[in-house]
């Protein structure tokens, strides 16, 4: 698949098919992930494979609370009916999913690129997770990010190391559609992608 054509297939998706992920196409992204740059050749991120039913449910609880706290925030009427419609992840109905954590003790030694400005961990974690993205998609597969979620309760549920810093939960499967080639937002008519980058010249 050329780059360009994977860069614009990859969705944010929350339905997918009941097809099992092979475990060559996981471990091939998430060797693609772990080729992504990071500050200082600090390499902060670090994966949780889930594929426990028991696990899925604990997590799935811990949306659920959160949505529904999320739901108090929407004033609109009009826009809460949408909201309430919109399936919004897919945690119980993938074949498996992956934590992500921000590890911060890469910075217990000096760390290149980080002085007055440690959320640059956060961004090598970004890059990396969009490497895992496009490896999916470029493999047949897709992945929908859930972040509406509790993140110190998440962590606690996976008892990581007081360092690591949750950054969400990927399900991860065959998409069962591609939204018409656009993100599921907008083809739901909550908000349409902007037609150009933000770009100024100085």
């Amino acid at each position: 698949m050329d780059l360009y054509d994977c860069i614009y297939k990859r969705r944010d998706t929350r339905h997918f098919t009941e097809a099992e992920v092979p475990e060559a196409v996981l471990l091939k992204a998430l060797d693609a992930a772990h080729a992504a740059p990071s500050v200082g050749l600090s390499e902060p991120w670090r994966f949780v494979v889930v594929q426990s039913t028991a696990r899925k449910k604990e997590i799935k609880a811990l949306f659920n609370a959160s949505n529904e706290q999320a739901k108090l925030g929407i004033t609109d009427k009009n826009q809460s009916t949408l909201y309430n419609t919109f399936k919004l992840e897919a945690i119980e109905e993938t074949p498996l999913g992956i934590a992500i954590f921000c590890d911060s003790s890469t910075l217990d030694n000096f760390t290149i690129g980080t002085i007055g400005n440690t959320s640059t961990l956060e961004w090598s974690c970004a890059c990396a997770v969009q490497n895992l993205w496009l490896s999916l998609t470029e493999q047949g597969f897709g992945a929908g990010w859930v972040s509406i979620l509790d993140y110190s309760k998440f962590e606690k549920l996976f008892d990581v190391p007081k360092a690591w810093k949750s950054l969400g939960y990927m399900c991860i499967g065959k998409p069962a559609t591609d939204y018409g080639r656009q993100p599921m937002l907008q083809k739901e008519k909550w908000k349409s992608r902007s037609k150009k980058p933000y770009v100024e010249y100085v």
